[in-house]
Formats: C-alpha cells, structure tokens, sequence
C-alpha cells in the first residue's frame, strides 16, 4: 500500500478514487494556484464558512497558503505527491498585502473579495503576467520539493481537456476560454515543470473525452473512465519504479 499526496484538481481525486482499496490518501490540496501556493498568506480576508466543509477547507488552505505546510508535515511518510494543473484554470487575484489568492468557485461564494475597495482584477492564465507569477512560483516550488525529499516522488499528470463527449455532444469551454486554448495553455506549464526534472505523464488525446455520466457532470476535465484507467495505471507502474 502506497501513501499518496495530492496536489490538484478532480482530475487526480477521481483517479485515486479507483485506487483506494490499495493505497492511502494522505493529504489533498485542491483549488489553489501555485501562484497562491508559493506566496505569503493573505493578512485581510478572514476565514470562510461555506455550507460544504471540503470547500470551505480548500478556500481556507488557499488564504492561508497552506501547500508547502502540508507538503512538509507528510514528506517522511509519502511515497508519491501526484499532482495536475487543472486547477491553474482559475486565475488568481493579486492583493493590496501583496498577497495572491484562486479565484475558486468557493472564493465567489463566500463574498471575501466584496469586502476589499476596489475588488482586485483577475490575472488570467494565459496572459503574460499569470505566466510570469507562475514560473516563479514554480521554480520555488520545485526547489522545496527537492529540500523535503520530494523531488523524485512526485508526479506531474498532463490531461488534455475534452472537446466532446463519448455520447457526439461537444463540451462547452471554461470561462471565456475555449478547449483548445487551455490546452495550450497548461501544456506551456507542463512543459517547464518537465523542464526542470519533474516527471509528466501525458495521456493520450483521444482518451479525453467526457460523458454524460460522469458523477459531476459533462466539463471538459470530466473524463470518461477509460481516463481515469489509464492514469492509475500509469501510477502503478511509477510507484513499482519507486520502490
């Protein structure tokens, strides 16, 4: 049995949900950009109450910036830190304490951001600034991983996102983006992460394709099971490298 961390979106729980009766999940941190991540917490938003304790705990890990925390308190007894960058989707505000926070679902619905004067604007991923704010961050994130011990546990899945549904439907964009704009987009940012060592497995495109019956719905990172299939098995093949 394998002790696994998570780092990412649906994508990776998902995965890991067909893999449960074999290994651990120690920690999962979702709905928080590298960018968050890597940064100062934020001194003037309080914590959220939403209805849904995940949530609330994923908006009040990201105030808090709380990735790195996790990371250390669970690197001695990790055998793998499986990461996505799904979650990169939503952008992220820059704060007046020079702090940076996702802009989630969760933080919209908890009105946080009402309370600054004016509202931040949202840095895109796409743009050259979101870029910018995310090499950075991501060059100290892999530097921390190596520090903890976590350089070489740690794997990085690439999923195309699905322009279409194992039933003919086309799958609608996210945002204002189209599917293959944030194709493009996360690949860039894949692509320095496999730059600077890590490793990335990259499922095949014609696997990306949603469904209907996925348990959350059609999106573009709602995959078909073969999907989710393939990852885990990828998986086991890195962890059997690993031991």
């Amino acid at each position: 049995m394998a002790e696994i961390i998570i780092y990412g979106s649906c994508v990776s729980r998902d995965t890991f949900s067909i893999m449960e009766q074999e290994h651990r999940l120690l920690a999962y941190v979702a709905r928080q950009s590298l960018i968050s991540a890597m940064t100062q917490p934020t001194t003037l938003l309080e914590p959220a109450k939403l209805d849904s304790k995940f949530q609330s705990r994923m908006l009040n890990g990201d105030l808090k910036s709380d990735l790195l925390g996790t990371l250390r308190k669970h690197s001695m007894q990790a055998d793998l830190l499986l990461i996505d960058l799904t979650d990169e989707r939503l952008g992220v505000h820059k704060l007046p304490d020079n702090s940076f926070v996702t802009r989630s679902s969760e933080l919209i619905q908890s009105g946080l951001l009402n309370k600054l004067n004016p509202i931040p604007g949202v840095i895109q991923i796409g743009t050259e600034r979101h870029w910018i704010f995310w090499e950075r961050a991501a060059n100290r994130f892999v530097d921390h991983l190596s520090s903890i011990g976590l350089f070489d546990k740690t794997i990085i899945v690439n999923t195309p996102w699905a322009a279409e549904s194992v039933e003919g439907a086309p799958v609608p964009g996210y945002r204002n983006f189209t599917v293959n704009e944030m194709n493009g987009h996360l690949r860039r940012y894949g692509e320095h992460l496999k730059r600077l060592g890590l490793r990335v497995l990259e499922m095949p495109e014609e696997l990306a394709k949603s469904t209907k019956n996925h348990k959350w719905g059609i999106a573009p990172f709602h995959y078909q099971d073969s999907a989710y299939e393939w990852i885990s098995k990828e998986i086991e093949l890195s962890l059997s490298g690993l031991k």
